[in-house]
């Protein structure tokens, strides 16, 4: 009878990837590239937010000194949810930073920028941005 539980625990442990508690299947890398007028907002964050489903949980990454960004899902979990995203650039609000003027209202607050992440295919979104 002991080895009964046992048993059961190493099937639920074994099945657990299959429950689709942490959606792994639905979370894919997400990179790319953003400039505006060929400089990168160095410091800013890129933030992929789903337009559809259940969830929307919102995704970021910080652009670096090469323009460069990586999107999270969360602190354990590279990428971004698989469907149609606002892209929505910003700087944090510290309210000194002369950068933060540099980034026009249609790709922040009242963001345009849009971004179909799928499940197969290359997720590379690079934002060649103009502020004129």
């Amino acid at each position: 009878m002991s080895s009964i539980p046992y048993k059961m625990l190493l099937i639920l442990f074994l099945l657990s990837p299959l429950c689709g508690c942490s959606q792994p299947g639905n979370v894919v890398p997400v990179t790319g590239t953003v400039t505006i007028d060929g400089q990168p907002p160095v410091g800013a964050t890129v933030n992929f937010t789903p337009t559809e489903g259940e969830q929307r949980t919102t995704s970021r990454g910080t652009i670096g000194e090469d323009g460069r960004y990586e999107l999270r899902l969360t602190s354990q979990q590279d990428g971004a949810l698989i469907g149609k995203h606002l892209v929505q650039i910003r700087f944090a609000p510290t309210g000194d930073n002369p950068q933060q003027m540099k980034i026009p209202r249609e790709f922040n607050k009242r963001s345009e920028l849009y971004a179909e992440v799928t499940s197969d295919g290359d997720n590379t979104f690079n934002f060649e941005l103009s502020s004129k």
